[in-house]
């Protein structure tokens, strides 16, 4: 063998042990990520709210829409991330004190299936009550549709309720073990309990409002639309809920999930692996569906400077409803004592200055679509 082929041989070889290094680390990698993210036993006290991190020997968590998702290296890595939310939301709620004087219902189960995703919570205050009942607020919380329950939005959820309202909180199954459309089902599901259910509680069915945040506020909207359209609920497989809403609020609202700029490469897949071959394709933006909605309600938009999750989608559904002649107004909230006001600051930190006029401005908003003052 010649020196330039012995060269070459040894180049070779160089070559091959670099790309069986490459491989071992990459095979590593993905055994630790795959690790970190298996499922735990729902009983455990080790147990988060994230979606495909539960496991059960009586519950079936597992929708065969979401077949395959599992497996996707992006949405195993985001486990880890909302993982990590769920330590730092809890170290958050630890610092904080919800209000007094509130009757709290909770765990319902608004489907009889013993799934924890499908239940809700109930809070108003204590004290005499009206006779026609308090305005009724729903709230779908957020969390990237893998991660929390109703939980996550209790504190914000009672500090409505002490403010004169009843609140029912609800929780939905999360992405993998189901896909947003599952989501929508449920939420329609836990809309019709409520519907069915409110005269057992001291609740005005005349008055309802229904707000989301984030991955919510486009559960919230989509939740609404659908409420309007026999179409729209065959195509999505959702039930009637019987719900009269009469105002809507959207904090940072996710809704374009198709078309959504580079966000979209994480949202499209939560639709499924096949979400191209599924009737919903062609409805995974809030801009496909709005059109199917004869008598949008009054609707409430929140954002702010400091939202990069959701600000520039949360003023483009905005200017769409706008467009479309419906009632309703955004309020950009901008610095709070020289820092920008993060994604869904109100829902995160309710009992703060920003998070307390975010509220009230919302509730007015709601008190003046009750009124017909909008």
């Amino acid at each position: 063998m010649s020196k330039g082929e012995k060269k070459k041989a040894s180049g070779g070889k160089v070559f091959s042990i670099i790309v069986l290094i490459i491989a071992m680390i990459i095979a590593i990698g993905i055994g630790v990520i795959s690790f970190m993210v298996r499922p735990i036993d729902d009983q455990s006290d080790k147990a988060v709210p994230v979606g495909g991190m539960l496991s059960s020997e009586s519950i079936d968590y597992k929708s065969e829409s979401s077949k395959g998702l599992e497996k996707n290296l992006i949405l195993k890595i985001m486990q880890i991330v909302w993982k990590s939310c769920d330590a730092s939301d809890k170290a958050l709620h630890a610092q904080q004190t919800p209000p007094d004087g509130i009757v709290s219902h909770k765990d319902i189960e608004y489907l009889n299936d013993s799934n924890p995703y499908h239940r809700l919570d109930i809070f108003y205050p204590e004290g005499e009550i009206p006779s026609e009942g308090l305005p009724v607020i729903i709230d779908i919380h957020g969390g990237g549709w893998m991660y929390a329950t109703k939980d996550l939005n209790e504190y914000y959820c009672k500090e409505l309720a002490s403010k004169g309202y009843i609140v029912f909180s609800i929780s939905y199954r999360l992405v993998p073990d189901v896909t947003v459309n599952e989501q929508i089902q449920d939420c329609a599901f836990a809309l019709k309990w409520i519907s069915e259910n409110m005269g057992s509680y001291p609740a005005n069915p005349n008055t309802v409002m229904l707000t989301g945040d984030s991955a919510g506020g486009q559960l919230s909207a989509y939740c609404t639309v659908l409420n309007q359209s026999n179409e729209l609920r065959e195509i999505f497989d959702t039930c009637e809920t019987n719900l009269n809403i009469e105002c809507l609020v959207l904090t940072s609202p996710v809704a374009y999930m198709k078309n959504g700029g580079m966000f979209s490469i994480y949202t499209k897949m939560l639709w499924g692996k096949d979400y191209k071959q599924k009737p919903t394709y062609d409805f995974m933006d809030i801009s496909e569906i709005i059109e199917y909605a004869g008598d949008m309600p009054p609707t409430y938009f929140i954002t702010s400077s400091g939202d990069t999750l959701a600000h520039d989608q949360t003023v483009t559904a905005y200017n769409l409803f706008l467009k479309r002649g419906i009632n309703c107004e955004l309020t950009d909230f901008g610095e709070f004592e020289g820092e920008k006001l993060p994604h869904v600051f109100s829902i995160l930190d309710p009992f703060s200055q920003p998070g307390q006029t975010a509220i009230n401005s919302a509730l007015d908003f709601y008190q003046k679509a009750l009124l017909h003052e909008n």
